[in-house]
């Protein structure tokens, strides 16, 4: 069963061509959509202007079944598959596991099956699960405070780690405390402005979803020159230099400035998500509130 016409976007059908051919496909729902348009104008003989487009997709894709591989292997595959007109971040879960948590309650999962277009299904089964308002009990919050404090508290351990000077200090793996330091925090802001828990967790992946409700990833690691751009990469792909290299690539100049940009993000990020903690404790707890 295809989606209706009007959900249909820029290489709606190559995308889904590609998830067909790399799981047993039920639906795939569109959590964003953004065009990146860049203008080059060519002075020298001949004239010409150019225009490139980039479409990049954040979809929820529900297979029929488990995947059989390893989440890592799947999500590389949809990478190394993907033409360079458009990108896809993916998040992935069976129809069974789908199904119980929107069973049990799921303000991430339901928000999405219930505002977000559907471009493509297999059957109406998620159609009897979906409800028109999140549900708020102080239980729910209790929750989400609990992981936040959890996610805060080791990325700030891990910052602490990176503060410290040794004599026998390891920079590379000091840059990749930073990488950690940096993945729980967007961990902690994923659970508390979405509720969602991600099961795969590349930097650059949880960055990018952080981008859906703060421009903090943007604002900080902004990558408009090359050093920039360079530095954010080795954030990146710290934990590949501290498994796979046994040369130290990382000087103190990079770790001194990437250290500050992680110290920046994490106390901004701290900020915004204790304001949208109190936000969300009015809304999950105001019987309690009321009584008191």
């Amino acid at each position: 069963m295809k989606a209706d016409p009007f959900t249909k976007f820029p290489f709606q059908n190559e995308l889904l061509n590609i998830i067909k051919n790399l799981v047993p496909l039920h639906s795939v729902y569109l959590i964003s959509f953004e065009k990146e348009k860049t203008k080059r104008s060519v002075y020298l003989l001949p004239h010409s202007s150019q225009e490139p487009k980039r479409f990049t997709y954040t979809i929820l894709i529900i297979s029929q079944k488990a995947i059989a591989k390893n989440l890592n292997e799947v999500m590389t595959q949809l990478c190394r598959k993907m033409p360079k007109q458009f990108k896809a971040y993916a998040i992935f879960y069976s129809l069974a596991d789908i199904i119980s948590k929107l069973d049990y309650g799921n303000n991430f999962l339901n928000n999405v099956i219930t505002k977000a277009p559907c471009i493509f299904k297999d059957d109406d089964e998620l159609l009897r699960y979906k409800r028109p308002h999140p549900l708020y009990y102080k239980k729910l919050y209790n929750n989400i405070e609990d992981e936040w404090n959890c996610r805060m508290t080791r990325a700030s351990y891990f910052l602490s780690v990176v503060d410290v000077y040794d004599l026998e200090e390891d920079l590379a793996v000091k840059m990749g405390f930073l990488n950690f330091a940096l993945e729980h925090t967007c961990v902690a802001l994923l659970y508390v402005f979405w509720e969602f828990k991600p099961t795969y967790y590349k930097l650059d992946y949880l960055m990018y979803m952080c981008g859906h409700f703060t421009n903090l990833p943007k604002e900080i690691f902004h990558r408009k020159t090359y050093k920039s751009h360079r530095l954010y990469n080795t954030l990146c792909n710290a934990y590949h230099l501290m498994r796979y290299s046994s040369n130290n690539k990382v000087s103190y100049e990079i770790l001194d400035t990437a250290y500050k940009l992680c110290e920046r993000f994490f106390q901004e990020a701290e900020v915004i998500g204790e304001k949208h903690l109190e936000k969300l404790k009015k809304l999950h707890c105001k019987n309690t509130i009321a009584k008191t």
